[in-house]
């Protein structure tokens, strides 16, 4: 076969594959052998798994093989987890017997100083077409799978793939996603990245039913053209969000030292997100709170943003923030006030938009809802519920069903009760944020990314 051909396909195999080696396999809860193991263990992965150690006979359950070479059947996948000096051999093992991937967490290559490893496993690349994720990373989480060949365990499912130059910006977007009941599909910490990289993940996702948002954290692309060609042509059916750091100088420094990327000018990689269509984030809260809109919010072709509180305070502040995204708050026209005032809420409510309820019900929330969906007011719905309001999730999904996907909830101020709505809303597809500029936030990105694919 040729092997960029075959190179090509292996990467499939770190997503669905049926059979894993973890190299370097611990009895030592606290070694990332164990932790690897116990979380592809825990993860609830259905395929074969091959624990490796010269050293053991059993560890949790499963028995142990001293080397790959005598594992009876043929791997997809290499989780290798041992010292760097050891690594291009074992590659070379996991190669002959079968595997198309591997996953390198060891560290003590280039950024140790050692290019001469990297280089070594780079020959073994073009050699055989195997390819790699790492050196130095902390693995891969593919839901569809139930494959967690990383940590923190995460089997949450979700539509959001996670790509990152750093581990643990990916493990914290993915905790959080994992605590909420959002959810993610998949999750890739590139670490060196000395073959695998963004742009080949991009391409990858691009074409994944189960990924409907693909948040990445860049310090540094291989290949800027390509990156933004790929990103190009996958924006008009699957929205990217961008944390890019090395912003300063100093951050560009950074991030030289930390993953040997050139970071560029900024204003540059500015002007070419907007060029493209990829949508950028500020910060790591903006990455996954952009990311979990843009999976899930279908608005109109328009701007208008409909508001209904129960805190004043919030309202003013959704309002703030959405004139500065670019949204339009419009009036509330006098047929839907008159309508309003015979429906039942509360009587000292502000008849306005934002509709301010003051201290509501979620039934009071619905019966204001079901006056204003029967008019055609805006092209996304922004409902904030302050303080413990049980049914909070019940109302929102009404609303949902009834209009579509247009409802964006921030909650905020609600105790135990908001944390087990929250999670309700998650489970059906809602997104839900802690405050309200930052749903606004997320949903300014929403209407700027549909507005490009109009115009392009």
């Amino acid at each position: 076969m040729n092997k960029m051909i075959e190179a090509s396909s292996n990467i499939e195999r770190f997503f669905n594959a049926h059979a894993v080696a973890i190299i370097g396999a611990s009895t030592n809860p606290e070694k990332l052998g164990h932790v690897i193991l116990s979380n592809i263990i825990a993860g609830g992965f259905q395929g074969k798994i091959y624990p490796i150690n010269p050293k053991e006979k059993e560890i949790l359950g499963f028995p142990v093989y001293a080397s790959i070479n005598e594992i009876p059947d043929k791997i997809d996948l290499a989780v290798i987890v041992i010292p760097a000096a050891s690594v291009p051999e074992t590659l070379r093992q996991a190669v002959v017997k079968g595997a198309g991937a591997a996953i390198i967490i060891s560290g003590g290559f280039r950024e140790a100083g050692r290019v001469d490893l990297e280089n070594e496993l780079l020959d073994i690349v073009a050699e055989t077409g195997i390819r790699l994720v790492g050196p130095n990373c902390q693995g891969i989480n593919y839901i569809p799978n139930k494959l967690c060949a990383s940590w923190p365990i995460i089997t949450t499912p979700g539509s959001m793939a996670i790509i990152s130059q750093s581990g643990t910006v990916a493990a914290t977007i993915a905790g959080w996603a994992e605590e909420e009941n959002w959810g993610i599909s998949a999750s890739v910490s590139l670490g060196n990245q000395i073959d695998v990289n963004e742009t080949d993940l991009l391409e990858y996702f691009a074409s994944d039913p189960n990924i409907r948002s693909i948040a990445l954290y860049l310090e540094g692309a291989k290949d800027g053209r390509r990156f933004l060609n790929v990103a190009h042509k996958m924006v008009s059916t699957k929205p990217l969000i961008v944390l890019k750091s090395g912003r300063t100088s100093g951050g560009q420094r950074a991030a030289a030292s930390h993953t040997k990327s050139m970071a560029g000018k900024d204003e540059i990689f500015d002007a070419a997100c907007r060029q493209f269509g990829i949508v950028r984030a500020a910060d790591i809260e903006g990455l996954y709170d952009l990311s979990k809109g843009l999976a899930s919010l279908k608005p109109g072709k328009g701007r208008r943003l409909m508001i209904i509180t129960s805190s004043g305070g919030s309202g003013i502040l959704a309002v703030d923030k959405a004139e500065k995204c670019g949204l339009i708050i419009e009036p509330l026209p006098e047929i839907v006030k008159e309508k309003l005032k015979n429906t039942e809420i509360p009587a000292n409510a502000t008849l306005a938009n934002p509709l301010d309820l003051t201290v509501a019900t979620a039934s009071e929330f619905k019966n204001a809802l079901q006056v204003l969906s029967e008019f055609d007011l805006a092209d996304l719905y922004l409902i904030i519920f302050g303080d413990p309001i049980p049914g909070a999730a019940a109302t929102s999904i009404w609303l949902r069903d009834k209009i579509g996907s247009k409802v964006a909830v921030a909650y905020l101020g609600g105790g135990e009760v908001e944390r087990q709505e929250r999670k309700i809303m998650h489970q059906e597809g809602i997104p839900v944020f802690s405050t309200p500029e930052r749903a606004v936030n997320a949903l300014g990105a929403v209407v700027w990314t549909e507005q490009y694919k109009n115009n392009h």
